[in-house]
């Protein structure tokens, strides 16, 4: 089987981490999430991945080179934003009869062979994976009759009108004869532009829902943060690398706790980390390596990138930090927000 993923966008949702990271590269649990997915990929039978690229292309192409993976993968790179309709075209050339698309942002369990069966049994042109979500007013949602058959999509509805908890889960398995309904060499959407027009088409259109797997769109703060802390609950099986010394706490190489120091699981402290005396790391806390958490700080509900320093006494509770980030001592870190690689957030005020 083969996929494309669609892995060209600016990740703006996550800036400025992205600035100099590309979303696909952002790590969860201290593995980059394109490694995750791809994992995702192959243990569903995927053979052959094509890789639709824009924004910074070469760390995602060449961690990939760097793998011994089970599936060929190859590369396109568009030249100006395409969006997916439009990147879907530019990949023509690398793609067979038959193809899954993926938004390159998805962390999913849904399983690849049971949608590929009903797209066989309703002989469909495309078929899009559901999942439900609690508040559908965020999302587009697919309206479908007794059958599976898409009747309609209705974008970001009133939670108390919407006729359905279903949203397009960005996965899609299209036979390659859609192809010619998208135009080439310009920015196109299958969600605005190409889906309505099946519809209009009456073309077998088909959704299926995945109610009872993990789905969740990482291209958010909040989201960002959930798909790493439902890695160490977990809520999503997903191995999590290092050791793991007590219930809920994994710790690479060269790790060290000073005696006073509390560490509350779930927590994950990736290689060279250091927790000096008094200090408090956890629960949900993901530290990346060589990680400084100095004299009674504090960290929990945060992600942590390689080499960031938290001064003493210091807090540090519900926000990301990119790489190389210096909190002074004393500093209270503002919550619920990214900080970009390299700042430096000073106390009393947060950069």
């Amino acid at each position: 089987m083969q996929a494309l993923v669609l892995v060209g966008g600016f990740g703006t949702r996550l800036r400025p981490l992205t600035y100099h990271v590309p979303k696909a590269m952002v790590p969860i649990a201290n593995v980059p999430f394109i490694e995750r997915f791809v994992d995702y990929l192959e243990a569903n039978g995927i053979t052959h991945i094509v890789f639709a690229m824009g924004y910074l292309p070469d760390p995602i192409a060449n961690h990939l080179a760097k793998r011994n993976g089970k599936a060929k993968y190859e590369f396109v790179v568009e030249e100006q934003p395409l969006d997916t309709g439009g990147a879907i075209k530019n990949a023509e050339p690398l793609l067979g009869d038959r193809f899954f698309v993926f938004n390159g942002d998805v962390l999913t369990t849904i399983p690849l062979r049971e949608m590929l069966r009903a797209h066989e049994q309703k002989d469909a042109l495309v078929t899009i994976a559901l999942t439900a979500v609690d508040d559908p007013s965020r999302y587009g949602v697919v309206v479908t009759d007794n059958d599976g058959r898409v009747q309609a999509f209705v974008e970001k509805p009133p939670k108390e009108t919407a006729p359905s908890n279903l949203i397009n889960a960005g996965i899609y398995l299209y036979e390659r004869e859609v192809l010619q309904h998208i135009p080439a060499g310009q920015p196109y959407s299958v969600e605005r532009g190409l889906y309505p027009k099946l519809l209009k088409m009456g073309a077998p259109f088909y959704a299926v829902a995945f109610l009872n797997d993990y789905w969740l769109d990482i291209g958010k703060v909040e989201h960002y943060l959930q798909a790493n802390f439902d890695v160490l609950s977990g809520k999503v099986p997903l191995p999590v690398r290092g050791r793991e010394v007590q219930g809920g706490v994994w710790i690479g190489e060269g790790v060290q706790i000073a005696p006073t120091a509390t560490v509350r699981p779930p927590v994950l402290l990736g290689d060279g980390c250091i927790v000096e005396d008094g200090a408090t790391v956890g629960p949900f806390a993901v530290l990346g390596h060589r990680v400084i958490v100095k004299r009674g700080a504090q960290v929990r509900e945060a992600v942590l990138w390689d080499e960031c320093v938290i001064g003493k006494g210091a807090i540090v509770v519900r926000c990301i930090l990119g790489a190389q980030c210096e909190v002074e001592n004393d500093a209270v870190v503002e919550p619920d927000r990214a900080y970009g690689c390299g700042e430096r957030i000073t106390a009393g005020v947060a950069a």
